[in-house]
């Protein structure tokens, strides 16, 4: 008598076994992703010294390169969702002035709307400087508060004569290109660099900026993509 077939699923083998790996990977990714960043940056929006600190570092950087007469031109956007920036915004004037007689130019404040990616670091478009620059020429300087342009080299070329750029900026390892044309000389962002320094409890402002953030300069290493932790 023939066997009956049988009435069990047939399992290739590896199959389910595989691709159960492939989602306890994924899964192992995301989870210690979100703890990075939920040890290093969570809640930082609301810690009024840290970027009070910002403002300063920004304003320090800024007085460095264009000297205590520069002309300068501040890139922000609105506020009204981004209660960090008007903190930022606000130190860097306010230490701007003790720091010489630099002149504020223009102030190019931008509505992002409902554009998430317009943030505190971010949301700077090649086309927007490009439109900013030109608009704005014989200033030492510019600084923006959202970022830093990634720019292909026919954007760069375009850039004549080449400005200066200080910016708060949250992808380093984008802007290689802008650091070489000397376009961008100095950027303040999110730590890379571990361990940071300064006690793991912070008092102070500078000790904040120090555990969370870090300045880059046209001579500095910058991050490659797979550097970032």
């Amino acid at each position: 008598m023939p066997n009956k077939p049988s009435s069990q699923p047939t399992i290739r083998p590896g199959g389910t076994n595989q691709t159960l790996t492939v989602l306890i990977a994924v899964l192992v990714i995301l989870v210690s992703g979100f703890w990075i960043w939920r040890t290093q940056f969570a809640g930082t929006a609301n810690n009024e010294a840290l970027h009070q600190a910002v403002g300063r570092v920004l304003a320090e950087q800024t007085a460095q390169v264009v000297g205590p007469t520069g002309k300068i031109v501040i890139v922000s956007m609105a506020s009204g969702h981004s209660p960090e920036l008007k903190v930022q915004v606000k130190t860097f004037e306010k230490e701007l002035k003790g720091l010489g007689h630099v002149t504020i130019r223009d102030w190019v404040v931008l509505d992002p709307g409902d554009n998430p990616k317009y943030r505190p670091g971010s949301g700077l478009s090649a086309k927007r400087f490009l439109k900013i620059a030109r608009k704005h020429p014989g200033v030492d300087a510019f600084v923006s508060f959202i970022g830093a342009p990634q720019m292909t080299d026919a954007e760069l070329a375009e850039l004549n004569p080449a400005p200066k750029l200080i910016a708060e900026t949250h992808s380093p390892e984008k802007l290689t290109n802008l650091f070489a044309r000397k376009i961008l000389v100095a950027a303040v962002v999110p730590r890379f660099q571990f361990p940071a320094p300064g006690p793991k409890k912070p008092q102070t402002g500078q000790q904040w900026f120090d555990r969370y953030y870090q300045v880059l300069e046209s001579n500095s290493t910058i991050p490659k993509p797979d550097d970032n932790p």
